[in-house]
């Protein structure tokens, strides 16, 4: 149903083959350099990155390639260290691209604090912003270190998206357009939301993505509840002559898409089509803005002027889009109130919608990539229209 729409979305990731074909361990070797940079210019002599319970494991997996639940990355100016305990330390030799030590029987915490000692580091930056505040007394306290705060080294490199990075997301997205193909069959009235999002779901995984959102549920919201932009799956059946709002995703190599589509179980009114439209278009005026230098809030403007324009303006209740990688919500954020400024590397989604209360909600959303020329969909492989169940 999509081979065509598909062959086309291949067509527009060229540009982003050929920006950078570096090979993961080369990406980790540049993302450490440019934290050492980091690191020398707020003027500490290491950062220390914590995966706790599997928290974090996107900064760590960034600068190493360890994929694991627990570990601490302590990055020097001039060396690095991956710990772990003996649960992960085969794991992490395979994966990582940095040395790796076992934390031993002392744990993490101690472990750490005798590496900086060893090191004789004495100003460390940590990232509060993603640790516990338990954490950040277990690691300070009786530690004769001057701590700083490191929440956004890594997490502004993370925004610049390399050639390797975009592919994956578009992967993800390509990966989504066969599983929904397979799913829309099943898309009929008595269906419930939670079957539609359990087969989905299971039809990304066969399909080769490693994963969905993990934490995130996906959104179906099917008749009176697609009005609701973040409306999870529920028992209720789908109805002929409504639509049900899909708004799901895949990862691939850690990274993440994010698409919404809206699908018709039968004849819906033509007003939902007029909507439909509506965003269609919207979405493609606010790509049509998206450059390296341009505010994110002009981007969101650009959308919601057309659709206030339509008489809906009111009724377009959330930002335009945010950015996107291994996490599903990451810089920069795509709303009027922000002041974020693009920047070449950013994946951002795009994604205007309209929620009616008495009559239903729309939303259409795809992912975009910035690049000197402008933006590259990343997901186009499933049609950007009113879907039809068969």
């Amino acid at each position: 149903m999509f081979g065509e729409l598909q062959r086309r979305a291949v067509g527009t990731v060229v540009a982003v083959k050929n920006e950078m074909r570096n090979k993961p361990d080369d990406l980790c070797e540049i993302r450490l350099a440019a934290v050492r940079r980091e690191i020398e210019r707020i003027g500490a002599e290491a950062l220390l990155v914590f995966c706790l319970e599997g928290r974090n494991w996107e900064n760590v997996f960034f600068l190493s390639g360890f994929r694991g639940s627990h570990s601490a990355l302590v990055v020097g100016r001039n060396k690095v260290l991956l710990l772990t305990d003996r649960r992960y330390l085969e794991q992490a030799k395979e994966q990582a691209s940095v040395e790796v030590a076992d934390q031993g029987s002392d744990g993490l915490f101690v472990s750490v604090k005798k590496v900086l000692d060893g090191w004789g580091i004495g100003k460390a930056a940590l990232e509060y912003g993603r640790i516990s505040y338990s954490t950040a007394l277990a690691i300070c306290e009786k530690s004769s270190i001057d701590w700083i705060d490191g929440s956004s080294i890594v997490e502004g490199l993370r925004r610049r998206k390399s050639g390797l990075e975009a592919e994956r997301i578009a992967e993800a997205g390509r990966i989504c357009a066969v599983a929904l193909n397979e799913v829309l069959p099943s898309m009929k009235a008595g269906a419930t939301e939670r079957e539609i999002a359990a087969r989905l779901e299971f039809a990304i995984r066969m399909n080769g993505a490693e994963g969905t959102w993990g934490d995130h549920e996906f959104i179906v919201a099917s008749g009176s509840r697609s009005v609701l932009p973040h409306g999870t799956p529920t028992a209720k059946p789908l109805e002929e002559g409504k639509w049900v709002t899909l708004d799901f995703g895949a990862r691939v190599g850690g990274y993440l898409c994010d698409i919404t589509r809206n699908v018709a179980i039968g004849r819906v009114p033509k007003k939902a089509r007029e909507l439909h439209e509506l965003l269609e278009r919207a979405q493609e005026e606010a790509f049509r803005q998206v450059r390296p230098g341009r505010k994110a809030c002009e981007v969101d403007a650009t959308a919601r002027e057309l659709i206030g324009e339509a008489g809906y303006g009111e009724f377009f209740s959330h930002g335009l889009g945010h950015g996107l990688g291994l996490e599903l919500h990451e810089k920069p954020r795509v709303s009027r109130f922000s002041e974020e400024v693009l920047e070449v590397g950013d994946v951002i989604t795009i994604e205007p919608g309209v929620y009616l209360n008495d009559f239903g909600g729309l939303r259409l959303e795809d992912d975009c990539l910035v690049t000197e020329s402008g933006g590259v969909w990343l997901t186009r492989s499933i049609p950007p229209v009113f879907l039809q169940a068969p």
